[in-house]
């Protein structure tokens, strides 16, 4: 059922997204070093990504049973000398460090002024105060009517950088760079939350959900860097205007396919940590179709599953733009080869993964693999939905 809302909220988000991608611009290039900056924070992003998978592959997310310190401090006793621990504390670390480069990033592009500086300060304070009455909340462990009063009052006081948020993108005449920096700056939080509610809930929902949102944070940081890099005016597919029209639709429903295929990964990685559900390396247990009686065997046939979708399609769109080479933009043509490419590598990487009994850096490999493909298929979408008609028989197939 969650999945179904989640395909029908896609087919109504779709159109916004490619509205939203294809019609902005940015008037004033926020120079060399921010671009450089956010292209730093992408790679730590990634890093931090790799990271919590290193965590969970482990199983070292619950070492630590509170947060955000570690076992009351910032330097718990032994941490270096254990991996376990150090996987989990070094995560939160590096996580941290990330939202203070988020924050950076924001305030470097909206402050202006001293009341703009005063906002800044103003609104990380809320989000210091809504933090901390989630830390409280995650904390309380006796009283579960206090627990769920602290947890509303979270959520409240969560609100209103969220109302702030959407009436800044609507009132405010931002530019792009400052409305996607504040969205990064509330997602980070978010994210910091979820994984905090992971621990002090002991929750496996939460930790799917924070593993899942990493991703999407992610693509917000890579369309940051590719914002405010000098070429984003310019940056869109050259095509036919009929041919593009089809390519910005593909593009979307790529992406969407690949976050739900990493969807079913993070679901089956955290729900069946304890060795595998099933050793069938085409099959599973024995059949193309199992019974559906196993919750877990039917996310683990739908992880497989949807690995070939992905491959068919993005198959598909490349004989498609290949079909058009005097009119398609040969960038184009050259990204779904790299996804292909990578697809191929997903999935004997996955099987390998079945063959080796879950080995930690081969899953680990996978994980991020599967990262770069969703990463990969965002760029061509938003170039895609950035594309420029052709009125001529020959599209820009420049490189």
């Amino acid at each position: 059922m969650a999945i179904r809302h989640f395909c029908i909220r896609f087919h109504f988000l779709l159109p916004s997204f490619g509205v939203f991608i294809s019609s902005m611009n940015t008037p004033d290039h926020p120079g060399r070093s921010f671009s450089f900056f956010a292209k730093l924070i992408v790679f730590v992003g990634l890093l931090l990504i790799w990271w919590g998978a290193a965590t969970t592959t482990k199983q070292a997310g619950m070492i630590f049973a509170d947060w955000p310190l570690s076992m009351g401090t910032i330097n718990p006793p032994g941490w270096l000398n254990n991996m376990i621990p150090f996987l989990e504390h070094s995560h939160r670390l590096l996580a941290k460090l990330v939202g203070i480069l988020v924050l950076i990033l924001f305030s470097w592009s909206y402050v202006r002024s001293g009341s703009r500086a005063l906002e800044v300060f103003a609104l990380v304070l809320w989000l210091a105060f809504s933090l901390g009455m989630f830390i409280a909340a995650g904390a309380e462990r006796m009283d579960a009517s206090r627990k769920q009063t602290l947890l509303w009052i979270a959520l409240g006081l969560a609100a209103v950088p969220i109302a702030w948020l959407i009436w800044s993108w609507r009132r405010r005449g931002w530019n792009l760079i400052q409305k996607l920096s504040a969205l990064a700056l509330l997602m980070v939080t978010t994210q910091a939350i979820l994984g905090g509610l992971r621990v002090t809930e002991i929750s496996d929902g939460f930790a799917v959900f924070h593993g899942c949102f990493a991703q999407m944070f992610f693509c917000v940081l890579i369309l940051i860097a590719l914002v405010s890099g000098a070429s984003w005016n310019e940056l869109g597919y050259a095509d036919l205007e009929a041919r593009l029209r089809w390519t910005k639709k593909a593009g979307g429903l790529l992406v969407f396919l690949v976050a739900l295929q990493l969807i079913f990964g993070a679901t089956m990685r955290h729900f069946h940590r304890s060795g595998l559900v099933d050793t069938d390396l085409l099959t599973t247990q024995g059949q193309w179709i199992p019974d559906f009686t196993n919750p877990i065997v039917i996310v683990l046939f739908l992880h497989k599953f949807t690995a070939v979708c992905v491959l068919l399609f993005a198959i598909g769109l490349l004989i498609w733009l290949a079909g058009g080479r005097q009119r398609s933009d040969g960038r184009a043509m050259r990204a779904v080869g790299w996804i292909v490419g990578l697809i191929l590598a997903q999935i004997a990487l996955g099987l390998t993964v079945i063959g080796t009994g879950k080995s930690f850096w081969v899953t680990n490999v996978h994980v991020l693999n599967g990262l770069a493909i969703l990463a990969l298929s965002f760029v061509f979408s938003v170039k895609a939905w950035r594309g420029i008609p052709s009125h001529g028989s020959l599209a820009n197939s420049g490189s």
